[in-house]
């Protein structure tokens, strides 16, 4: 069996810790935000792709440039699209193939932020443990 230890910490370390830990769940919090709305960008632009592939030539769409701007197109074929890589590089492709390419984007990424969400999950149970922590030894000064 594992022997116990006693590790004594002055209040000084666990208000840096406590501080550090607020600093990450920060952080923690930025990076989730930012691939939730990754995640938003990409559901959008496989819902897009959807309906341009369910189109017909010649029907009208809207097209979302960004920003709230919007731009009203005809179709005119709808088997392939442009989609940029690194490099601003752009190449035609078969939409089917750049649905499956964004699905397994969004699949990533929804597995980002559940990386995210456990991190989150263990950084707040730091702060309630050191809060604890500091809250019983206010208690025992009085």
């Amino acid at each position: 069996m594992a022997e116990q230890k006693t590790v004594a910490l002055t209040g000084e370390q666990i208000m840096n810790a406590f501080g550090q830990e607020k600093i990450r769940l920060e952080d923690i919090n930025r990076r989730m935000a930012s691939v939730q709305n990754l995640l938003q960008e990409v559901f959008f632009a496989k819902e897009s792709l959807t309906a341009v592939k369910k189109a017909k030539k010649g029907e009208k769409a809207m097209v979302a440039l960004g920003a709230g701007v919007y731009l009203n197109v005809l179709i005119d074929k709808n088997t392939k699209v442009k989609s940029s890589y690194a490099g601003n590089v752009i190449m035609e492709k078969e939409i089917s193939k750049v649905i499956e390419e964004i699905e397994a984007r969004e699949k990533e990424t929804a597995e980002k932020l559940e990386q995210l969400e456990k991190q989150q999950k263990a950084s707040y149970a730091n702060l309630n443990a050191l809060g604890q922590i500091i809250n019983n030894a206010g208690k025992r000064q009085k």
